[in-house]
């Protein structure tokens, strides 16, 4: 089994991001020991992921949907604890982009802090849920990121 490498956060700086995701903390958050559990972050990298996919590709949510997009892989790093309230900012942003995958980045800031106190990355797969398999990126989609992340075609 290969271990996954760990997130070099030095490259998930607030500058490296040009979309955010804002997500308060609730108090229901916390655990025993009055900070966020590291549970709840995969939660907030959801949110951000998301509202990413709704603004920038243009996709709902809808249940009656064939074909939309499934994680393959997320790796979550833990670099500083957070306490209740805080008022966190999710950037995202997608660094690589495939055929039918794509890697999708992320960092969680605490406001007014240049490095982020949690840091993530997620392998997308545009996936065909009746047939059970991967498909190309559709062609809006890949536009908009390539547009939007200035990737090169």
């Amino acid at each position: 089994m290969v271990s996954p490498q760990r997130i070099d956060a030095a490259q998930f700086r607030r500058q490296g991001f040009r979309f955010f995701t804002e997500s308060p903390t609730r108090w229901g958050d916390c655990d025993a020991f009055g900070h966020v559990n590291n549970v709840l972050f995969s939660r907030y990298y959801e949110s951000g992921r998301l509202d990413y996919f709704r603004r920038v590709l243009g996709l709902e949510s809808v249940a009656a949907a064939t074909d939309s997009l499934i994680i393959a892989d997320l790796y979550i790093t833990f670099l500083g604890q957070v306490h209740h309230p805080a008022a966190l900012e999710v950037g995202s942003r997608i660094s690589r982009l495939g055929n039918s995958s794509f890697d999708f980045e992320a960092a969680i800031f605490l406001p007014g802090e240049e490095s982020p106190c949690s840091t993530a990355q997620a392998t997308c797969v545009w996936f065909n849920f009746r047939d059970n398999h991967s498909l190309p990126i559709p062609f809006a989609q890949r536009a908009a990121i390539q547009q939007f992340e200035g990737i090169e075609p």
